[in-house]
C-alpha cells in the first residue's frame, strides 16, 4: 500500500522555469517508508523537471525531465540489483520517433537502434554481444505496414563483416543533377542467401515521376503494376549489354549478381527513387532462376514443360534514393 502523498513547497530550494513560476515538489512513499517516486509541477500541475522512480528497496528505477508534463530528456531505467546500472534508455526525438539502447547486467550495450510512432524498428539496429563486441546489424524498413528485415550483417570482434546475412552495396551519382542530366545506377549484392546460384534484378516504377511506390511499398502489388507497364526490371549484367564499356571494368565473375543503368529525371525539384533489388533462385530442378525470359521451345530443351510447375525464392530489399534535379 501507497501512504498518502507528501506534498512539499520548495521554500530554501525554489525552482523557475521560463516564465520563473514556483514550482511544488510531490513525492509518494511506499509502506516501508521508503521514497517511490519525486517530481515537480507548476501552478497548473504540469510536470516540470526532474522524476525520479525508485524501487521498493531504495534504488533508483526510472529517471528522467519533464517540461510542460512531456518528456523532454532521455528516460533512464534501471536494474534493481545492487549495481542499479541502467538496464535500458529511451530518447523521445520531436518526430515522436524513439531512439532505444538497452544493456546487458555487466552494463555493456546488447543492442540500439530507433522505434517509429507505432513501436516498429526501423533504420539501422546495431547489436553487440556480451563482452562488448559487436555481433550483427540490421536494417529495418517498413514495408506494408509491417517492420521487416531489409538487410543484415554479420560481424567480426574487430567490426569487419563476415560471409554471412543478406545485403547489397550501391552507388549513385550524382544525387544532385541537373535537368537533361543522367544518374548512374550501380547495384551489387554484397552478401547472398545463394551465392554462385541466384540472379538479381532490380524493379523500379517505369515512370517515377508519374507513378511512383507508395513510401512503405504497399503498393507493388496492385494489379495496374504490371511489367512492361507500369514498372521496369532491369537485369544484370549477365543478361545485358548496354554499357559494354562499364561492363569490361566489372569482374566477369560479378556480372550475374550487378544492375547497372541510367535515370535522366524529367522534373526539378527533390524526389525520390524508390524499387527493390531481387535475389531470384529457382527450387525447381532445372529450371532457370529467371525462366520467364526463356520460350517453350528454350525451356523444353532444359526437360521443362511449359505447363509444368515452376517454383523460385525471391529474397528483397528495398531501397529509397534521394534525389535532387534543378535546372
Amino acid at each position: 500500500m501507497r501512504s498518502n502523498i507528501v506534498v512539499l513547497l520548495l521554500i530554501s530550494s525554489v525552482f523557475f522555469i521560463s516564465c520563473k513560476a514556483e514550482l511544488t515538489k510531490i513525492v509518494t512513499k511506499f509502506d516501508n517508508g521508503n521514497i517511490e517516486e519525486f517530481y515537480f509541477i507548476d501552478k497548473d500541475s504540469l510536470k516540470q523537471g526532474e522524476t525520479i522512480v525508485y524501487y521498493k528497496s531504495g534504488r533508483i528505477s526510472i529517471k528522467t525531465k519533464y517540461i510542460n508534463d512531456d518528456v523532454k530528456d532521455t528516460v533512464y531505467y534501471h536494474r534493481d540489483d545492487k549495481a542499479n546500472r541502467v538496464r535500458m534508455i529511451k530518447f523521445y526525438y520531436d518526430n515522436d520517433s524513439t531512439y532505444y539502447k538497452d544493456y546487458y547486467k555487466n552494463g555493456n550495450v546488447r543492442q540500439k537502434g530507433i522505434y517509429n510512432t507505432e513501436d516498429k524498428r526501423i533504420g539501422i539496429w546495431k547489436n553487440y554481444n556480451e563482452n562488448g563486441t559487436p555481433s550483427f546489424i540490421k536494417e529495418y524498413k517498413i514495408i506494408n505496414a509491417k517492420s521487416y528485415t531489409n538487410q543484415t550483417w554479420q560481424l567480426l570482434s574487430n567490426g569487419d563483416t563476415l560471409n554471412a546475412g543478406t545485403n547489397m552495396k550501391y552507388k549513385i551519382a550524382p544525387r544532385k543533377v541537373k535537368l537533361g542530366d543522367s544518374i548512374r545506377f550501380f547495384f551489387q549484392s554484397d552478401v547472398a542467401e545463394h551465392p554462385n546460384e541466384s540472379d538479381f534484378v532490380v524493379v523500379i516504377p517505369r515512370d517515377y515521376t508519374q507513378k511512383n511506390f507508395n513510401t512503405d511499398f504497399s503498393n507493388i502489388k496492385e494489379k495496374f503494376y504490371k511489367p512492361g507497364k507500369d514498372i521496369k526490371k532491369i537485369y544484370s549484367l549477365k543478361y545485358t549489354n548496354k554499357h559494354p564499356k562499364e561492363k569490361t571494368k566489372i569482374d566477369t565473375a560479378d556480372h550475374y549478381k550487378t544492375v547497372l543503368f541510367y535515370l535522366t529525371p524529367k522534373r526539378i525539384g527533390k524526389d525520390t527513387i524508390r524499387g527493390y533489388f531481387d535475389e531470384i533462385y529457382s527450387v525447381t530442378k532445372g529450371l532457370p532462376n529467371l525462366w520467364w525470359k526463356y520460350t517453350d521451345k528454350e525451356l523444353e530443351a532444359m526437360k521443362i514443360h511449359k505447363d509444368s510447375a515452376k517454383y523460385t525464392e525471391t529474397r528483397t530489399i528495398y531501397f529509397d534514393i534521394p534525389i535532387e534535379v534543378y535546372e
